[in-house]
């Protein structure tokens, strides 16, 4: 079991009836830790412009963490950050691809511990 303790984050996901974030409050809270990792600001992940490179990177990052870590549906997603479910799954292909290199598979499996973990999900 580990002992971690997410980072502070700008809010606190609401819960909605079922006990359970709401998927746009999933997708808010993996901007925030994926923009916290990357030194950006999370508001900019979710704005309609593409930004720099570096901010669009993290952005996919974060689409690929909310379908593959929480299970939202591209279209949701694609809603939460201003984008077309097109464009969310060649994110998800793009963080994909980019798994092969060890270093940045162990960044994205520590990012995704993290959101969970932010979430008050279980982090095993």
């Amino acid at each position: 079991m580990l002992d971690f303790q997410p980072p502070a984050l700008p809010f606190s996901p609401p819960q909605s009836g079922t006990g359970e974030p709401h998927p746009n409050e999933i997708c808010r809270l993996v901007a925030a830790c994926v923009a916290l990792d990357f030194g950006l600001d999370a508001a900019a992940l979710e704005t309609g412009l593409r930004g720099s490179q570096r901010m669009a990177f993290a952005r996919q990052i974060a689409m690929y963490l909310a379908h593959i870590g929480f299970g939202l549906s591209f279209e949701i997603i694609g809603h939460a950050f201003g984008r077309d479910r097109t464009t969310v799954a060649h994110a998800c292909r793009v963080v994909e691809d980019g798994r092969d290199d060890i270093w940045f598979d162990c960044r994205v499996a520590t990012l995704e511990l993290i959101c969970r973990a932010a979430a008050g999900g279980d982090v095993r």
